[in-house]
């Protein structure tokens, strides 16, 4: 899968994955990029007011490529904890 992102996140996702936007991404490398995104939101430091932060931008980042992940991968799912996204297996019947 490829990630289509707004232009405000698409330096910011090839700085903190280390990967070009362009790449293709299979399922475990998808996982392995948003969990990437998600650990660069949790040591952010809170700034909220502040026109120099990125806490805001990077959750931002971390719910748009969730969401394209689920909808490409069907046996995903979003689940809100706290607000910040986290993606489940679904047990497939």
């Amino acid at each position: 899968m490829k990630f289509q992102l707004p232009r405000r996140h698409r330096k910011s996702f090839e700085v903190s994955t280390k990967k070009n936007l362009s790449d293709n991404f299979n399922k475990n490398e998808s996982l392995e990029v948003f969990e990437i995104i998600k650990n660069e939101y949790e040591i952010s430091p809170n700034t909220f007011g502040s026109s120099t932060g990125k806490k805001e931008s990077q959750l931002e980042l971390l719910i748009i490529v969730a969401n394209q992940i689920i909808s490409e991968y069907k046996d995903f799912e979003i689940i809100l904890n706290k607000g910040i996204p986290e993606i489940i297996k679904v047990k497939t019947a």
